[in-house]
Order: structure tokens, then C-alpha cells, then sequence
């Protein structure tokens, strides 16, 4: 055994005594604070809240908030979904707008290529009825005709 690591028995009671003192102001200092009540400092937010919690405690107030609250509470969704509604109304009524404008182009466009298509047709059949006649039938084209045959011979 090594005596230098153990202390001395004067060492023991200076150590012995400056922890009772120590535990005995902790005591001391203890007892005062529970004693006295707390200083809390209260900031705006506290107040408010104080304040708030307070006035709704009152029944009339109270209700009323509730109430404000309830109508809220339903007349905000309602609201919204009667705008939604409106919207799609006024979308549906644009995109019926653009069909029918779309429909009315398409038939000014269709028929400007049918009067092509008509001309071109009415070209064509001009074309097949202003054939020469064929030789054989010169005598009897000449007899529907006032006018004389031509002849196609070449």
C-alpha cells in the first residue's frame, strides 16, 4: 500500500467540512427561491394570449366567435366552389364559341374547294362532250347539228 495516494486525516475533515457548508448553502439558497413566488417576465405574445383566453371565457363573446367561426368555416368552401363552377361555365361556353367558329370555317373552306371541285367537274364534262365526232357518225352529227360537220381527219 501506497500511504502517499490515500490523504491524511486532517485533509478528510477540511474536505469533510467545506462540503457540509457547500450542501448547507445549497439548502439555504433553495428554502428562498421555493419561498418566493416566481418573477416572470411577460412579453406581448403572453399577454395577448392571457388576454385572448380571457375574453373567450366570457359566454357571449364566446359564441358569437364561435359562430363567425361555423360561417366561416362553410361559407369559404361553398364560395370557392361556386367559382370553380362559374369558371368551368365560362370555359365551356368559350370552347363551345371556338367549336362553332372552327365548324363555320371549315364550311367556308369546304365550300370555296367545292366550287373548285365544281368548275373542275363542269370542265371535265365540257371536255368529254367537245370530243370530235368519230367518222362513221359525221352524217348523223351533221343532221343534229345546223351547223356543218367538221371533219376529223387528219
Amino acid at each position: 500500500m501506497n500511504p502517499e495516494k490515500y490523504p491524511k486525516p486532517a485533509e478528510d475533515a477540511e474536505i469533510e467540512a467545506a462540503l457540509r457548508n457547500f450542501r448547507l448553502s445549497v439548502h439555504h439558497w433553495s428554502e428562498q427561491e421555493y419561498v418566493r413566488p416566481r418573477a416572470i417576465e411577460r412579453t406581448r405574445w403572453s399577454r395577448f394570449t392571457a388576454g385572448f383566453w380571457t375574453m373567450i371565457a366570457n359566454p357571449a363573446l364566446g359564441g358569437t366567435l364561435a359562430a363567425a367561426m361555423l360561417i366561416a368555416s362553410v361559407s369559404v368552401p361553398v364560395g370557392i366552389q361556386y367559382e370553380h363552377k362559374v369558371a368551368a361555365e365560362r370555359q365551356a361556353a368559350l370552347d363551345l364559341q371556338q367549336k362553332q367558329a372552327e365548324e363555320v370555317r371549315k364550311s367556308a373552306v369546304a365550300a370555296a374547294s367545292s366550287a373548285v371541285d365544281d368548275a373542275a367537274f363542269l370542265d371535265d364534262v365540257d371536255s368529254d362532250i367537245a370530243q370530235a365526232t368519230p367518222e362513221a357518225m359525221q352524217p348523223l352529227a351533221s343532221l343534229m347539228n345546223d351547223a356543218p360537220a367538221k371533219s376529223s381527219r387528219r
